[in-house]
């Protein structure tokens, strides 16, 4: 006897997602919309309503499972999604989809207006599709909570960068030449020493007037005699003062107060970094993985990694899918018997994961002598933009070694070099 192949009837929900409140719109395989707009509170009681008002609708029309999708905007479809997997009686599948993938699909619906009724539509008519959808949304209890370190970990990262980048201008304007690549005095800018000078003196005169031998002294103290020649720095820096412009007198308090207050901010945002990292590291040793025996991978880059990657098998141990996610692919552009070779990489990727992909490959390439020598390479093959090419190509070789190691549960083994 042939098994039962008759499909299974679908009830097929779309919501568009808001803070307060949720829009829903439930229609049939076929097309036709189900009852009227529905407006969800998104709270509990809203949300467990919402569910049992689905349930019925499965039971009233001979519905046998729910698929309901929505765009993954913030993480306000967080608490729908745990909610309807808790309470639904119904089978449910769940789908947080890319809202790119339903902006372009409006675009061919020749749909202007924008309305949550509207986008709510769109969503299900686009789930009715059925193509290239995500994998269903399941509970992740070991990769999700890693993923809020490590994404949390990411935004310090950003925002560390961007204030830094706001603090040097502000050294400009005090000290012109502190920054410049031929008189720089410290080797790190934001170096503890090199904070401790910025601090202290309000301008260059206030540099220049303090004897030599002095500021060498205190510069060795601040350096916690770490200098092998502080005279050597103290020079550098006296002759920075020296050919660095000067703000007038009235500029130099305010100044002074928006460096350190930038300063103090950058200061905690490394404290705030630490503790993620602290946190990220103790997370990620309930989760076995090989990757910290990458050379140059510790756990904040593992863990990273790990955590947008999830379970290695849903890409089906395949490094083009995972290269694709992270957006290591380049768009092939071929007409008739034309094949570009100049193409642009993919934007449409998980960020997180291009950024974890490239950091590891930024640090692999300076421990792991095969990496190296790839990454030169690549660096030598055009005349610009060399490192950003370089390091985005080495990050897609290594796109292979994580999947295999994540498939493998392997420890890496560093290649044998040729006698």
């Amino acid at each position: 006897m042939l098994p039962d192949r008759t499909p299974q009837r679908v009830l097929l929900v779309g919501v568009d997602v808001h803070r307060q409140s949720h829009v829903a719109r439930c229609m049939d395989q076929a097309g036709h919309e189900i009852g009227p707009a529905r407006r969800v509170r998104n709270n509990r009681p809203g949300l467990e309503a919402f569910a049992r008002q689905l349930d019925e609708l499965a039971g009233q029309g001979g519905y046998e499972r729910i698929q309901l999708a929505t765009e993954a905007t913030n993480r306000y479809w967080w608490g729908l999604f745990y909610t309807l997997k808790q309470t639904c009686q119904t089978p449910v599948q769940l789908y947080a989809i890319n809202p790119r993938l339903t902006a372009n699909f409006k675009k061919t619906l020749a749909l202007d207006d924008h309305t949550d009724e509207g986008d709510a539509w769109v969503i299900a008519e686009r789930l009715r599709l059925g193509r290239d959808l995500p994998a269903p949304f399941a509970a992740e209890r070991q990769y999700g909570p890693l993923r809020l370190l490590t994404r949390q970990r990411f935004h310090l990262a950003q925002a560390l960068g961007h204030e830094k980048a706001y603090a040097t201008n502000l050294i400009y304007l005090k000290f012109s030449q502190y920054t410049a690549n031929d008189q720089r005095p410290f080797q790190e800018t934001f170096g503890a020493t090199s904070r401790a000078v910025l601090r202290r003196f309000g301008g260059c005169d206030d540099l220049l007037a303090l004897p030599l031998a002095e500021l060498a002294a205190w510069l060795n103290e601040q350096g916690r005699q770490r200098f092998a020649d502080p005279q050597a720095v103290a020079q550098r820096l006296q002759a920075m003062a020296r050919d660095s412009f000067g703000l007038p007198g009235e500029f130099q308090a305010p100044l002074q107060t928006c460096l350190e207050s930038s300063l103090n901010l950058i200061t905690a945002l490394e404290q705030q970094r630490r503790q993620v990292d602290v946190a990220i590291a103790v997370r990620l040793q309930a989760i076995p993985n090989t990757l910290t025996t990458i050379p140059g991978v510790g756990p904040v880059l593992a863990a990273g990694l790990l955590a947008e990657i999830g379970d290695i098998h849903r890409f089906d141990d395949d490094d083009d899918k995972v290269a694709k996610l992270a957006g290591l692919k380049w768009r092939r552009h071929q007409s008739g018997e034309f094949e570009a070779e100049d193409t642009p990489i993919t934007f449409q990727c998980n960020r997180y994961l291009r950024y974890y992909f490239c950091a590891a490959a930024n640090l692999v390439r300076i421990h792991e002598p095969t990496y190296a020598a790839y990454y030169r390479k690549k660096y030598a093959e055009v005349p610009k933009h060399q490192h950003k090419r370089a390091i985005v190509l080495t990050a897609r070789k290594l796109v292979r070694l994580v999947t295999r190691l994540l498939a493998s549960h392997q420890p890496y083994q560093a290649p044998e070099v040729p006698a």
